[in-house]
């Protein structure tokens, strides 16, 4: 089906030619013939880059174009909805709605309880699971004029830690907005038609992709191809680092997957000699950091040589930065644990599985099918190669011939309900918060139509009812009906557990005879099911968590067996000024979990703050503790950290060259600021200009 003959606006059209898409491919056509553009609700069911946003972009501007009404693009992960961001803001630039004006695009990822009805004035709006909810318990106006929702990569359904959210809000939104139309985009699935039945979809499944796609198990010296086929691989190392050369050799780029992040690490460095050989030296801007780690160091003697290893673990920054130059084909090889194969779109010519074991907190185990399949389908980049060829290194024969029945000539595993991974609590809270009036009757309805309840059964509410209800979250009124309380709106608003609120509102007695709420909400943030990562305690830990509550005893009504002891650990290390080396050397958080245990905790502190307000306490009571979770740094820093460009360090710096606050530092002389480390002539003056604005706001 040729573009042209699409029932679409001329502009879109020319817009869709412009970009290169004269004919659809066999995906898309389906869709079309599925009825997308004439408001049908479709499950797309196809293997990874077979052309689905394509399919999203086009069914979008018909919505907007044609009918004035907005559309929302749903994504699991941040940096998908980012990507996306950019995708559909660059296709709809410069293309009018039917009233002269231009689609808008914006993205909302986070912020849980700022009010979404500034998203009023968007045409499309690209979001994750976890704020779309959020967006749902606010009950904005602007979601009735929604004509289209997209909801990515729900073949997450069966993801442990994202399954449940993307469950409930497809429920949720399904039924409160049944008169918008709906597309579900996913990758293969087993059960596909039964997926689609639950939704009330029609189902569009074709296996196609736009490259064509070898797979094979290497061992022994050669790669055992789907077919039979083999090829012999031939060199003097490891057959991986064999199969590297043989790659870059012809001109590839590799992505290997590896099994831990350490594994990732070791195997990028040792692969960096064969980058190195081929791509020589790179001249590389590296990102400004005020704290630089190992982890830093390493990556930029990987980088300059065109390798890297690619994590959660590693600087946002860096991630960034490692996947521009992966995408540029200045990087050669990218060795990453498999959270890359679920994130940003970064294909390769060539995909390696170093291994098909991975650790599970206890023992190795065989990752499922999916996960293969995802990492697989990272292979062949659309409009550079022709095809794409991914390889798993085996270990025996016998684990060779496993993999090729099991993995390569395996289909995935179907899509199952994780809904029961989530806390009953928290999704009733939530469906009471969306529907503002809800009966016992009309909660089960709701529960009901769950995939969990297709699954295996109904949910019984009745605990989470009483529970929600005792904690002062939930009213029942005299007709029968559940609407919640001005607290429980706020929970459901702060996007935070019943649980962590309920704890929290236990130690309000004791909250308020605090001087210093740092190490108490660092010690309930820490016992929190919201507090991510969740660390768990080592071995090695136990005696620095004595310590510490042996120095500050009063400290034990806070934290209980359910306290992830290493993040309490990480957090206290991280107010205290311990550098994130160290930090990283004494309780091995890398430098991006400890982004997000700082960023979860400080959402925290603020969720603390505003049910502390509603409790009768003082927002003030709660700024050192915010200060310090959000810079890291000692209660003498916070007026210094105040200001723009001064961070742990600089301020650190400056206290101990006598500048010891805020004003302080706005009498001080640029010149002489220059001279304290870090801070060059140029920093300094604009370090002591900002100290001079911040000091006129205060007068």
């Amino acid at each position: 089906m040729n573009t042209d003959d699409l029932q679409l606006p001329y502009s879109v059209k020319s817009r869709l030619k412009e970009f290169g898409y004269n004919d659809l491919w066999p995906p898309q056509e389906e869709a079309v013939r599925a009825g997308i553009l004439d408001g049908a609700n479709a499950l797309i069911s196809t293997p990874t880059a077979s052309g689905k946003t394509l399919t999203a972009m086009i069914a979008v501007s018909k919505v907007i174009i044609e009918t004035g009404l907005k559309a929302v693009y749903i994504s699991p992960l941040r940096a998908l909805a980012g990507e996306k961001y950019f995708e559909f803001k660059n296709f709809f630039s410069g293309i009018t709605k039917s009233d002269g004006g231009e689609i808008r695009v914006c993205i909302s990822t986070g912020d849980y309880d700022v009010n979404p009805s500034y998203l009023s004035s968007c045409d499309l709006i690209i979001t994750t699971n976890e704020r779309f909810d959020s967006i749902m318990r606010h009950r904005v106006k602007w979601l009735e004029r929604v004509g289209l929702f997209i909801f990515d990569e729900i073949h997450l359904l069966s993801d442990e830690s994202r399954g449940a959210t993307l469950e409930f809000v497809l429920t949720e939104s399904i039924a409160k907005y049944s008169g918008s139309q709906f597309i579900a985009l996913s990758a293969t699935v087993s059960n596909c038609e039964e997926i689609a039945g639950w939704l009330g979809f029609k189902s569009v499944s074709i296996d196609w992709r736009p490259v064509k796609l070898t797979e094979g198990v290497a061992y022994d010296e050669k790669i055992t191809k789907y077919d039979g086929s083999q090829e012999s691989i031939e060199g003097r190392g490891a057959l991986l680092d064999n199969i590297v050369n043989r790659e870059l050799e012809n001109g590839h780029q590799v992505l290997v997957f590896a099994e831990t992040r350490k594994k990732a690490v070791e195997l990028a460095k040792r692969l960096s000699n064969i980058s190195k050989s081929h791509s020589g030296i790179i001249s590389v801007k590296y990102p400004e950091e005020e704290e630089e780690t190992s982890i830093s160091r390493i990556l930029q003697s990987l980088i300059s040589v065109g390798t890297a290893f690619h994590h959660a673990g590693i600087p946002t920054e860096y991630r960034a930065l490692i996947e521009k130059l992966f995408i540029d084909g200045k990087l050669k090889i990218i060795c990453s644990t498999p959270t890359l194969a679920a994130g940003v779109n970064l294909p390769a010519h060539t995909v390696i599985v170093n291994s098909v074991y991975r650790y599970n907190g206890s023992r190795m185990e065989p990752i499922k099918i999916m996960e293969y399949k995802q990492m697989a389908g990272r292979a062949g980049r659309p409009k550079f190669d022709e095809s794409g060829e991914c390889i798993v290194i085996a270990n025996s024969e016998q684990q060779a011939s496993w993999i090729m029945d099991n993995y390569i000539r395996g289909y995935p595993e179907p899509i199952s309900s994780k809904l029961n991974l989530k806390s009953t609590e928290l999704l009733t809270l939530a469906h009471i918060s969306i529907s503002r009036l809800s009966s016992e009757r009309e909660i089960d309805a709701f529960f009901n139509r769950t995939l969990f309840a297709k699954q295996f059964g109904n949910v019984d509410v009745r605990e989470s009812l009483d529970y929600l209800k005792d904690a002062g979250f939930i009213r029942k009124l005299k007709n029968g009906k559940y609407e919640t309380t001005a607290i429980g709106r706020l929970v459901g608003e702060l996007y935070i557990s019943p649980s962590t609120a309920k704890e929290f509102i236990k130690n309000i007695v004791h909250i308020k005879n605090e001087v210093d709420l740092t190490m108490p909400l660092i010690c309930l943030a820490s016992t929190s099911e919201d507090i991510d990562p969740k660390l768990s305690l080592n071995s090695s830990d136990q005696a620095e968590i004595n310590s510490i509550l042996e120095l500050e005893p009063r400290l034990l009504r806070y934290v209980s067996q359910d306290t992830y002891a290493r993040s309490l650990l990480g957090l206290y290390a991280w107010v205290n000024e311990f550098s994130e080396q160290e930090i990283l050397d004494r309780y091995r958080i890398d430098p991006g979990d400890l982004f997000r245990l700082t960023d979860s905790a400080e959402w925290l502190m603020h969720s603390y703050l505003q049910l502390g307000h509603m409790m009768g306490l003082s927002a003030s009571k709660f700024e050192t503790a915010i200060y310090r979770i959000k810079y890291g740094v000692k209660e003498e820093l916070i007026d210094l950290v105040k200001v723009e460009k001064v961070g742990r360090k600089r301020s650190r710096a400056l206290y101990n060259a006598g500048i010891k606050n805020l004003d302080a530092l706005a009498a001080a002389n640029p010149q002489n600021i220059s001279q304290i480390r870090s801070i060059g002539p140029g920093l300094a003056t604009k370090i002591v200009m900002g100290a001079r604005k911040l000091v006129a706001k205060r007068v």
